[in-house]
């Protein structure tokens, strides 16, 4: 029983635990995200105010490629607080042609850059980004678009390090999981144990039946479904062998089924390996019911014993007897 417990109990703390993992991971993965994208936005903008535009306007004179170096020239300044180099990287696009000016070689033409080139800020960012890109336009003699780019490298390692940490905790989570489920399951294994010695002391014996509660408890719990001498084996069939009450299931040719212990000590008859018991040698001098009695009570003295025999028919053809001594009865 404990055993099967806590195989229950595991199954059940590994799914929740899974699942609240998953919830956890999930969460984690959108914050990560949202809180990348908002931090890269308010260093951009930090670094990009009005002012510092203001002046990119007022320098982008001439040519667009004498434009493009003068912005350059500016964007260089300020190229530690917008931690270019380390993950980000800037270009410089000529807002007529859409043609790369200036800036890093690889940069390739985004959503936002285009929304720049109609005039607006492009900052928009995807649900799960992994590149993100901040682009203004500049609106000087030669109009030029300014986009910081953001591989998303940092992003990456840091959800590289939340992988690890959710790994860990779930392997000390199936840890503390199989340790409380065998607490658990010996607590309640004890408990039922306890529960069944209680019953046995506090209750008049007359009033319940008699035999081995724990292995009662342990037959009906056990969750395969076996088979006996060819039948399904039911609640019925599970408890009456563990009963002091002596039961015999037997067929309409007379041949004998099954037999408990209790019985055969009652009946003084054994129930042998390979050897067919019938209804004479259980029953002496006592007829067989017929399929018109469906229930038949007597008194049978067999064995140095007076017992109360109780016939029922089953299904067509199948019969069961409960034998009680009498003695007892009484009591």
């Amino acid at each position: 029983m404990r055993k099967s417990l806590q195989k229950k109990l595991t199954g059940s703390m590994l799914v929740a635990v899974a699942a609240a993992l998953v919830i956890v991971s999930v969460c984690l993965l959108f914050g990560m995200a949202r809180y990348a994208e908002q931090q890269f936005e308010t260093e951009v903008s930090q670094v990009l105010t009005t002012d510092l535009l203001s002046e990119m306007n007022e320098n982008a004179t001439g040519a667009a490629d004498s434009a493009a170096a003068e912005t350059e020239k500016i964007i260089s300044a300020y190229a530690g607080q917008l931690r270019i180099g380390s993950g980000r990287s800037y270009s410089i696009w000529d807002a007529a042609t859409g043609d790369r000016l200036a800036g890093d070689e690889n940069a390739v033409m985004t959503d936002n850059i285009v929304t720049a080139m109609g005039g607006g800020v492009g900052d928009a960012m995807p649900l799960l980004p992994t590149k993100m890109d901040v682009a203004v336009p500049i609106t000087g003699e030669s109009a030029l678009i300014l986009d910081i780019q953001d591989d998303g490298s940092s992003m990456r390692a840091l959800m590289a390090r939340l992988a690890v940490l959710l790994l860990a905790g779930l392997v000390l989570s199936l840890l503390a999981a199989a340790g409380i489920s065998w607490g658990l399951a010996k607590s309640f294994s004890d408990c039922a144990a306890h529960t069944a010695q209680e019953l046995r002391e506090r209750n008049n014996q007359a009033l319940v039946p008699h035999g081995d509660w724990e292995a009662m408890a342990a037959a009906l719990y056990a969750p395969e479904k076996k088979k006996r001498k060819g039948r399904d084996r039911t609640a019925l069939n599970i408890l009456l062998p563990f009963l002091q009450e002596g039961y015999v299931l037997f067929q309409a040719d007379g041949k004998v089924l099954e037999i408990n212990l209790m019985a055969e000590q009652l009946l003084g008859t054994e129930m042998k390996a390979g050897k067919t018991l019938c209804f004479e040698d259980v029953f002496h001098d006592v007829p067989m019911p017929t399929a018109e009695q469906s229930l038949i009570r007597g008194k049978l003295r067999q064995n140095h014993a007076t017992m109360d025999v109780t016939f029922a028919t089953l299904e067509p053809g199948l019969f069961a007897a409960i034998v009680t001594p009498s003695d007892r009865r009484e009591q």
